[in-house]
C-alpha cells in the first residue's frame, strides 16, 4: 500500500529523479507483438535486472478502476501476460527478471490486510445496496431500467496467499514463462533468467525482492555495477531502493493521471470510463488507450540529498566524521514517523503539512550535536532517536495550536465564499430562488491558503525554520489527499448535477446503462467524499487537557491508568519503529510481532525510549510465517470466505454465533474518519486477532485437509527458468533433476556467475524439452520448451552494510540539478 502522498513530496521536491519512458508501439511477426527497434539498443537505458512487485500487476488487470472489467479468470490471466510483455519491452532486461508475488505477510502487516479486505467487503455491499435504490428510483421515475448484469461481481479478496485463485494464477504464469521464453524473439534476443517467487512463498513481494538483492550483493562475485529496475506503485518502494545502497536502481511505476483527464480506453472520449462506454466513438474498435510509464531514479536521488546533507561534512565533530550513507539510512528511518504500512503514523506529523522537511531541517541542525547517528545497518541508536524526539515533542504544541488557526481560517473563507455565491445568486434569481441559491454555493471551491508567521518568535531557532518551512510546504501539498489538481476540483465542486436528459426517444442498451452507471458513480462518490474534512472531536492543540481528550477517545484511558498506558504504548511504538528499520534492512525479524494499537503516541511522550532494549537486531523473537490458511482466517471477512476456497469447516467458524473466533469476524465495525473528508481515509476499527486461540481452533481442522487443499496451505519454494542454451544454468539443472529423478531429492546443485548465486533442486516440473499446457482456451500449449527449471534456494544470509561497495561508477551531479537545489534551499517550495 505504501505511504500516501510521499510520491507526490518527491516529485515536488526533486523533480528531476523523474522521467518519462520512450516506447514505440510494436510490430505483429509470426503471430507474437515484438518490439520495432528489436535489434536496437534498449531506449530507456541499459538495464541489467527487472524486478516486478507482482500484485501491483494481477490488481489492476483482475479489476481495473477505468477499463472494462475482465469477463473471466482467463481474460484476466491475458491482461497479465499482455502487461508484462510491455514492461519486458520497455525495461529489456540483460540478465534476470525477477517476479515475486505476496505471500503470507508478518502479523504485523496483516492488521493492515486485514482492515483493507473488510473494508473492499463492506463497500461492496453498499454498492450493490445503492444499486438497487438507485433502480427503485428510476423505476418510480418511469425511467428505462439497465438489464441486471449477470454473473458474480469479482471479489478482489481472493488476491490473497492460499486461495483457489492465486494457486491457478502460479501456473498461468509458468506457462507464460515456458511459452515466452520458446516462443517470444525478445526473449529468444534476450535469454534472461527468470525468478518466480510465488504466493506460497512466505512474506511480501517487494520485501522478497529485497531480500534477493541483499543476499547477491553480499556473495565476492556480485557486479557492483548491477543495474536494477524495479515495478511497482507503493512509494516505500523508494525509500526500500535507498536503503538497498545500490549505485544504479531505477523504479518503474506507472503516471498518476488526474482522474477528470483520464480518457475512456475503448472510444477515447472523457467524462466517463470504460465500464461506462456506449462504444459509439468514431474508432471505437481500434482505439486502445495506455498508461505511460515513467521513471524513478534513484541515483538522482541520491545526488539530491547528498547535496541536502552536504553542509554535515564540514560541521560534524572529528569523533562522529560525516557518512553519507549513514545520513541515507536516518532519512529512511525519518520517513517511518509520518506513516508506514506496519504502524500509523504520529499525530504531529503529515507530509501535506511539510513535516519531512520540518524533520530533515531539524536533523541537519542537530546531527553534529550527537554522539551517533540515529541507526546502524538495521540497529536503532535509541538514544539519539530520543534527543531527536525532544526536539520533534518541544514543537508539537506549536504544530496543533497552527493547525487549529489553520482549519480555523480555511472554514471561515469557505463561509465566506458560500455568503458570496449565495448573495450573487439571489442577485441573479428569480424571486422565491433564494433557497437554492444556499445550496448552489455549498459546492464551492476552495482558495488558497496563505500563512503568516506566528506571534511568537520560536525560542529555538531550528524549530522556528522547520515551522516556517512547514508552513511554506503546506500551500502545495494542502490537497494531497485527492488525485485530482486543484483547479479540476474547484470545478468539480462547483458543477451542478446535470439535468436529466430529456426522453425524446428510445435510447440503446449501452446509452441506458452508461448513465445508469454515471449516476451510479455519483452516488457512490457522494458517499465516500463528505465535502469536507470532518470535526476534530479532540481539537489537538486546543487549551490545557488535549492530551488526555485524545487518549481518552482514541484509547478510553482514564486518568488514573494514563501513566500506565503511556509506558506500555511508548514500548510498543518504538518496538514497531525498530522493527520496520530490521524489516526493510537485514529482513524480517519477527514473524509474529504486531503494533497493537489503532492510534500512534504523541512524540512528546516516546520520550525516554533510550531506555528501551529494542534497538538491538536480536531483541525480536522470529517465530514462524502462518501458513497461508491461517492468514486467510485472519484477514478474511466471511463473505469472502467460499469464493476464496476457505474449507467449509473453517468457513462455519466465521459465521456460527457459537463459534469460539466469532468474535473475530463482526458483522459491523466503526469507522474514524479521525479528522478526515474522504471514507477510503478512516481507521477501521476491527478486534484484532488472537493468534494462540485461532491457531489452536484451526490446528485439527488443517490436519484433515484433502490433498488438492493441502497444496495450497504449504509453504513452497522458489522456482529458476532459464533457456535451454544458458549454459551454466542448464548444466546446474540437468544435474538437480537427475538426482532428484533418481530419488535423491533434497539433493542439491550450485549456480554461482555474477549473474545469480544459489542452489537448484529438481521438481515435478523441472527438466528440458517439456510439454506445458495452456491455462487459456484459444491459446496454444508449448509442445516442446525451450525453457529449462529447478527449485531454487537463495544463499546463506550475511549481514547488509550500509555502504556503497568498491568498484562502483556513479552518475556525476549535473551543475543544473545543484543550482535547482540552491535555489529550492534558499526559497521553499510554494514561494
Amino acid at each position: 500500500m505504501g505511504v500516501p502522498t510521499f510520491f507526490r513530496w518527491i516529485c515536488v521536491r526533486y523533480p528531476k529523479v523523474i522521467r518519462d519512458t520512450i516506447e514505440r508501439e510494436p510490430v505483429e511477426m509470426d503471430g507474437r507483438m515484438v518490439p520495432v527497434d528489436l535489434d536496437e539498443d534498449a531506449p530507456n537505458g541499459d538495464f541489467d535486472t527487472l524486478y516486478l512487485d507482482m500484485n501491483g500487476i494481477i490488481h489492476p488487470c483482475c479489476h481495473p478502476e477505468d477499463g472494462p472489467a475482465p469477463v473471466d479468470e482467463e481474460h484476466m490471466y491475458e491482461n497479465i501476460f499482455l502487461y508484462l510483455d510491455r514492461l519486458i519491452r520497455i525495461v529489456r532486461p540483460k540478465r534476470l527478471v525477477y517476479m515475486a508475488i505476496d505471500g503470507v505477510a508478518p502479523r504485523a502487516k496483516m492488521n493492515q490486510q486485514r482492515a483493507r479486505r473488510f473494508r473492499a467487503a463492506q463497500e461492496r455491499e453498499e454498492m450493490e445496496r445503492e444499486q438497487e435504490k438507485l433502480r427503485q428510483d428510476w423505476e418510480a421515475e418511469g425511467r428505462t431500467l439497465p438489464n441486471r448484469t449477470s454473473g458474480k461481481v469479482f471479489d478482489s479478496n481472493v488476491i490473497t496467499p492460499g486461495t483457489n485463485f492465486l494457486h491457478k494464477m502460479s501456473e498461468a504464469i509458468r506457462y507464460y514463462i515456458h511459452d515466452r521464453t520458446t516462443n517470444d524473439p525478445l526473449w529468444q534476443k534476450l535469454k534472461f533468467r527468470v525468478i518466480l517467487s510465488d504466493a506460497n512463498v512466505p512474506s511480501e513481494g517487494e520485501h522478497k525482492i529485497m531480500q534477493f538483492i541483499r543476499l547477491q550483493r553480499s556473495q565476492p562475485d556480485y557486479d557492483p555495477n548491477t543495474r536494477h529496475c524495479l515495478y511497482g506503485a507503493d512509494a516505500d518502494l523508494i525509500m526500500l531502493g535507498l536503503a538497498t545502497h545500490e549505485a544504479h536502481f531505477s523504479i518503474l511505476r506507472e503516471v498518476i493521471i488526474p482522474k477528470s483527464e483520464k480518457k475512456c480506453t475503448l472510444c477515447g472520449g472523457t467524462g466517463h470510463v470504460a465500464s461506462e462506454c456506449n462504444g459509439e466513438g468514431d474508432d471505437a474498435d481500434d482505439l486502445v488507450i495506455q498508461k505511460p510509464f515513467q521513471i524513478v531514479s534513484l541515483p538522482v536521488l541520491r545526488q539530491y540529498l547528498l547535496l541536502q546533507f552536504g553542509e554535515l561534512e564540514e560541521r560534524m565533530p572529528p569523533t562522529l566524521p560525516y557518512n553519507f550513507e549513514r545520513c541515507v539510512d536516518d532519512f529512511v528511518f525519518m520517513c517511518f514517523f509520518v506513516g508506514n504500512d506496519f504502524l500509523p503514523h504520529l499525530p504531529s506529523l503529515s507530509i501535506r503539512d511539510g513535516s519531512i522537511d520540518q524533520m530533515m531541517s531539524l536533523y541537519v541542525e542537530i546531527l553534529p550535536s550527537l554522539e551517533d547517528y540515529l541507526t546502524d545497518c538495521g540497529r536503532t541508536n535509541l538514544v539519539q532517536v530520543e534527543q531527536f524526539l525532544e526536539y520533534l515533542g518541544g514543537i508539537e504544541d506549536q504544530v496543533f495550536k497552527h493547525r487549529l488557526e489553520r482549519e480555523s481560517k480555511m472554514r471561515a473563507e469557505k463561509e465566506a465564499e458560500r455568503a458570496k455565491a449565495a448573495a450573487e445568486e439571489a442577485n441573479f434569481a428569480p424571486s422565491g430562488a433564494e433557497q437554492m441559491g444556499g445550496s448552489l454555493a455549498s459546492f464551492g471551491g476552495q482558495n488558497e491558503t496563505s500563512f503568516t508567521a506566528p506571534k511568537e518568535e520560536a525560542s529555538d531557532t531550528s524549530a522556528w525554520h522547520a515551522q516556517l518551512l512547514a508552513q511554506s510546504f503546506s500551500m502545495d501539498f494542502e490537497n494531497l489527499d485527492s488525485q485530482e489538481p486543484p483547479a479540476k476540483r474547484v470545478k468539480q465542486e462547483s458543477t451542478l448535477d446535470p439535468p436529466k436528459p430529456k426522453e425524446t426517444k428510445a435510447k440503446s442498451g449501452k446509452v441506458v446503462d452508461r448513465e445508469f452507471h454515471l449516476a451510479l458513480r455519483e452516488r457512490l462518490n457522494n458517499r465516500q467524499d463528505l465535502g469536507e474534512a470532518m470535526a476534530d472531536t479532540v481539537r489537538l492543540g486546543e487549551g490545557p487537557h488535549w492530551k488526555q481528550r485524545y487518549y481518552f477517545e482514541k484509547f478510553k484511558v482514564k486518568q488514573d491508568d494514563l501513566v500506565d498506558f503511556l509506558q506500555r504504548i511508548r514500548k510498543a511504538y518504538v518496538e514497531g519503529l525498530c522493527w520496520v528499520l530490521v524489516y526493510y534492512y537485514q529482513g524480517c525479524p519477527s514473524w509474529t510481532w504486531f503494533y497493537p494499537y489503532h492510534y500512534a503516541p504523541f512524540a512528546s511522550d516516546l520520550i525516554g525510549c533510550g531506555n528501551l532494549k529494542c534497538g538491538e537486531i536480536n531483541y525480536f523473537q522470529p517465530g514462524q510465517p502462518f501458513q497461508p490458511f491461517q492468514q486467510l482466517m485472519s484477514v478474511l471477512p466471511p463473505v469472502s470466505a467460499e469464493e476464496a476456497g476457505i474449507p467449509a469447516a473453517m468457513r462455519e467458524l466465521m459465521k456460527q454465533s457459537f463459534s469460539p473466533l466469532i468474535d473475530f469476524y463482526p458483522v459491523d465495525f466503526g469507522l474514524d474518519l479521525n479528522g478526515k473528508r474522504y471514507t477510503w481515509q478512516a481507521v477501521v476499527l476491527l478486534p484484532f486477532i488472537d493468534e494462540p486461540r485461532l491457531l489452536r481452533i484451526l490446528a485439527p481442522l488443517l490436519a484433515r485437509l484433502k490433498l488438492h487443499e493441502k497444496m495450497r496451505n504449504r509453504h513452497g519454494e522458489m522456482l529458476v527458468f532459464g533457456h535451454k542454451q544458458d549454459k551454466a544454468l542448464f548444466h546446474a539443472v540437468q544435474l538437480a533433476q537427475a538426482a532428484y529423478e533418481a530419488g535423491h531429492a533434497g539433493l542439491k546443485q550450485t549456480v554461482r556467475d555474477s549473474h545469480l548465486f544459489g542452489f537448484l533442486e529438481g521438481w515435478q516440473g523441472g527438466g528440458a524439452n517439456r510439454e506445458v499446457a495452456s491455462p487459456i482456451e484459444g491459446l496454444p500449449d508449448v509442445e516442446e520448451s525451450h525453457c529449462i527449471s529447478a527449485q531454487y534456494t537463495d544463499p546463506e544470509l550475511l549481514p547488509h552494510t550500509s555502504e556503497l561497495l568498491p568498484g562502483i561508477s556513479e552518475q556525476p551531479v549535473e551543475q543544473t540539478e545543484r543550482v535547482y537545489i540552491i535555489y529550492h534551499e534558499s526559497q521553499p517550495i510554494g514561494c
